[in-house]
């Protein structure tokens, strides 16, 4: 692998992108990237401020859902995520979810990750392919249970939440689409089992979202599916980093407070201009997509050194505690079984995936 990423896209599975990103920070803060044909958005002070302006939107105007999603149960559900949508009802959806989230205690989250890695770790022998389950489940797992979903199919219900994500995927063909429909209906399916009985996080989202009861399934559904690739790449990152030498499984902040700036999870996301949009003596002109690259925007040498992995402005992540707790109690069950880390970490390598740094650790590309 060359020195340097050729590009920011290509720098989120490079092995050391950070020298890198910090450059391009510093000389090209914003630029139009002929090659990608895309504007990106690399300092801290342009990245700021697209994801805080109503201009730069999450969709294209044009495009609700993407196209490939067609009209059917997927293209719906996704124009009903609060995170995708620019409705003008979006302000007062966002504020009710994150305020439904915040009534869940980290350290409940945290303990129910814990209890389930190490049920998984009673009933597997450790490897690099389990850590990879353990990566992809626990999220998903976790958000159930504090739902109160179902999970005692837990497999399937994993499977479910990751045929979603493989059919909302930019490169998905037909066989993945008709399976991510497939799944939808299994998960409506699961949400509906519980809403009579909702107790918990499920009843202080049903109070949020009354009384658009489809706005709340897909919503639900929402949280598992992004759970599941952002939740995977920090708990494998705090794995690797454990492996280093780093005391993540101590639960110090510090430690954790280093993972989200100095290797993140989430290295970019996009926005699409509604119209002409200025900063910095530059117009980005209305129809253009922008690439935001957070990993560079974090560690820009003018910016104040935040961690932007959850995103910021508009339509930042709700979910940064509940998913910094996840991690932290699925690598203190995997701290507590004593592992050998450098054997357990020496096949590491990163998924391909456009905007998130997952590494995995078994034989196959994908958690089995």
């Amino acid at each position: 692998m060359s020195a340097w990423p050729s590009d920011p896209l290509a720098a989120v599975v490079h092995a050391h992108p950070y020298p890198y990103y910090q450059d391009l920070a510093r000389r090209r803060p914003l630029y139009f990237d002929a090659g990608l044909g895309l504007w990106v958005a690399a300092g801290h002070a342009a990245a700021q401020a697209v994801l805080a302006s109503a201009a730069c939107r999450v969709r294209p105007l044009e495009q609700p859902a993407p196209p490939p999603l067609g009209d059917g149960g997927l293209a719906q559900t996704f124009c009903l995520w609060v995170r995708m949508s620019e409705a003008p009802r979006h302000p007062a959806l966002k504020a009710a979810l994150n305020h439904a989230l915040a009534t869940v205690a980290g350290a409940e989250a945290g303990r129910l990750a814990e209890s389930l890695a190490r049920d998984w770790l009673a009933r597997e022998p450790l490897s690099g392919g389990l850590l990879d389950r353990m990566a992809q489940g626990l999220p998903v797992l976790t958000l159930a249970g504090l739902l109160g979903l179902e999970v005692e199919d837990a497999p399937a219900l994993v499977a479910e939440v990751a045929a979603l994500a493989q059919a909302l995927a930019a490169d998905a063909d037909a066989k993945a689409l008709a399976r991510g429909e497939a799944a939808l209906e299994a998960l409506r399916a699961r949400v509906g089992v519980a809403l009579p009985r909702a107790g918990g996080l499920l009843a202080a989202l049903r109070h949020a979202l009354e009384p658009d009861e489809a706005a709340l399934t897909a919503n639900v559904i929402g949280l598992l599916f992004q759970s599941l690739d952002a939740g995977a790449g920090l708990f494998a990152a705090a794995v690797w980093h454990q492996a280093q030498g780093r005391p993540l499984a101590t639960g110090a902040a510090a430690e954790w407070d280093w993972l989200a700036l100095h290797d993140p999870v989430l290295h970019n996301t996009r926005r699409f201009a509604a119209m002409d949009w200025r900063h910095g003596g530059q117009t980005v002109p209305a129809g253009a997509s922008i690439l935001v690259v957070l990993a560079a925007a974090a560690l820009d040498p003018a910016g104040p050194g935040e961690a932007l992995m959850f995103g910021a402005g508009r339509h930042a992540c709700p979910g940064q505690a509940l998913a910094l707790e996840i991690a932290r109690g699925g690598l203190a069950a995997l701290a507590a079984a004593r592992p050998d880390w450098q054997v357990l970490t020496a096949a590491a390598r990163f998924r391909r995936l456009p905007n998130a740094r997952e590494r995995i650790y078994g034989d196959k590309g994908r958690a089995e």
